[in-house]
């Protein structure tokens, strides 16, 4: 029986060999939840629109679009020369991708029935009254006008919304293959990407090869470059760096703790006897990391629930030197507010800068004597342990006592959802780079367990700013920034840093760039020997 192993690399050398040291559950869009699910599924399937490595929206299986005046209607004009991959298990060949199967792809998504993490992104922009009983009649928004041309119609302007479109949520899926295999769907995707699922041992290997009949070209020569994908699933980042740095693996992504003084300077540069054999690429990523704080009046007799003392704990921590010796400099200080660097156009407010003294005087204006008070218990994973260990002894030295709870991450999501625990690690990665992404987990209607308002954060003028979405340009800017200044004022999180993507690459590896939502684009690598 062929399997993954049987791709031998010394005689497959156009094959790309990668390692994902994260779980991958599924392949069906709908469904994705994760990056380690993303990079996958980006290979296989394709949207209408997609993001350059500058963040700026390009084509995909639209060829372009035009918004009315109303800035509610978006017409879309698909090209003509994309097909899904074939099937044969579900009757595909030459299955030419219409408007009307991204009807289908996206009233899968914003159906209840399916119960897709997804369906968040179309239900306050869209009427989805036909899913309800007293709306049954009311017809879905997403409409085929004939085979080429795919109108979307909004119930509120949304300024966002088109980068929305280049989510994995949004990829076009054939109704036929869905019918066919059903749940398993998740196992057995067919999309229309420059790759196909070939073999898929779980928790094991996968193995993607070309698709020949992808439509894409540069510079005049047939995409993908490559042959294939192998993508191996080792856990333990030491053992895949070294099948890396053995020339097994042609990428290498994200340095944790225990590889990151191996390979890199205090100042996040590659040490030198590596800098021959590999290429470093480093980025912003739009990704903040941080301390999630429950100030649900639940938790009201909790010290964190005075926002002096959560001011007090943003003053107490040295994010340069947590940058420095924590992330070996691959990270920016957590010094603005919520959203991350890398976001084109927007105006970063002030956060907190490092000021012991003034988190001493916040805590004795805050009238808590903390040393009678609910303790202070922060819940992480192991894999970050390092800095909450770091922000531990920041806080003593202010007179805050913090006490750890390491849990895994799956317990982590669960107990944050249900209000078990009120003090966590966490990270927002943007599903779209616009800051509305990032304060969306500060509107109060976003309240978890049914949004990403982990916090239980309520603001009125908060929400007031939020709901005003179809400003001018500037003023949705300016509007954004002042909702940013409350989230740093009103201290619902403490700030630690935003993110750097870093990937290691085999130097015969080329067209494989970086960008600021740490996305993987194949299909234009090249390997030249």
């Amino acid at each position: 029986m062929f399997g993954c192993k049987d791709v031998d690399k010394s005689k497959n050398r156009n094959y790309f060999y990668y390692n994902e040291d994260q779980n991958i559950t599924t392949l069906d869009p709908a469904f994705v939840k994760s990056q380690s699910e993303n990079w996958v599924v980006a290979q296989l399937f394709e949207g209408l629109v997609e993001f350059d490595d500058s963040l700026h929206l390009q084509p995909c299986l639209a060829k372009d679009w035009e918004l009315d005046s109303t800035n509610l209607v978006y017409t879309f004009h698909l090209r003509g020369d994309a097909y899904f991959h074939d099937n044969a298990v579900s009757g595909l060949k030459n299955t030419k991708i219409t408007a009307k199967d991204f009807v289908y792809s996206f009233r899968r998504i914003a159906d209840p029935a399916t119960a897709s993490p997804g369906s968040w992104i179309f239900n306050d922009k869209m009427d989805l009254s036909c899913f309800s009983n007293k709306g049954k009649n009311t017809p879905f928004p997403v409409i085929a006008l004939n085979d080429s041309t795919l109108r979307i119609i909004l119930s509120k302007p949304f300024a966002p919304f088109l980068g929305i479109l280049a989510m994995p949520y949004c990829y076009v899926i054939p109704e036929k293959a869905v019918n066919h295999y059903g749940s398993a769907f998740r196992s057995n995707p067919v999309g229309s990407g420059p790759f196909m699922l070939k073999i898929w041992e779980e928790e094991v290997e996968m193995l993607l090869v070309k698709n020949e009949n992808y439509y894409g070209t540069q510079n005049g020569k047939s995409l993908p470059y490559l042959d294939g994908i192998v993508i191996s699933q080792i856990r333990n980042k030491q053992t895949a760096f070294m099948n890396f740095a053995q020339g097994r693996y042609d990428f290498f992504n994200g340095i944790d703790a225990s590889i990151k003084d191996e390979l890199l300077t205090k100042s996040g540069s590659l040490k030198q006897k590596y800098q021959e054999r590999f290429t470093l690429n480093v980025a912003p990523f739009l990704n903040t990391e941080f301390l999630g704080i429950n100030i649900d009046p639940a938790f009201k007799s909790h010290p964190l629930n005075n926002k002096k003392i959560r001011q007090a704990i943003n003053y107490a921590i040295d994010r340069k030197k947590l940058v420095i010796y924590l992330r070996n400099n691959t990270g920016f200080e957590g010094v603005h507010g919520f959203v991350p660097p890398g976001i084109p156009d927007y105006q970063y407010p002030k956060g907190y800068d490092y000021n012991p003294e003034k988190a001493k005087t916040l805590i004795k204006e805050s009238g808590i004597d903390l040393s009678k008070a609910p303790k202070i218990l922060l819940t992480t994973t192991q894999d970050y342990l390092d800095i909450v260990v770091f922000v531990q002894k920041e806080l003593k030295a202010v007179g805050i006592e913090m006490a750890i709870d390491v849990r895994p991450g799956s317990f982590i999501r669960q107990a944050r959802k249900d209000q078990k625990i009120n003090f966590f690690r966490a990270s927002w990665i943007a599903d779209y780079p616009d800051p509305e992404n990032y304060l969306a987990c500060f509107f109060s209607p976003n309240f978890s367990p049914a949004g990403p308002n982990y916090s239980h954060y309520y603001n009125p003028v908060f929400d007031s700013l939020y709901n005003r979405q179809d400003t001018s340009i500037s003023e949705r800017n300016n509007n954004l920034s002042k909702m940013d200044s409350l989230i740093v004022d009103d201290a619902p999180v403490i700030f630690l840093y935003y993110d750097k993507s870093v990937r290691l690459v085999q130097p015969y590896v080329k067209g494989l760039g970086s960008n600021p939502q740490n996305s993987l684009k194949l299909k234009t690598v090249r390997k030249e020997f």
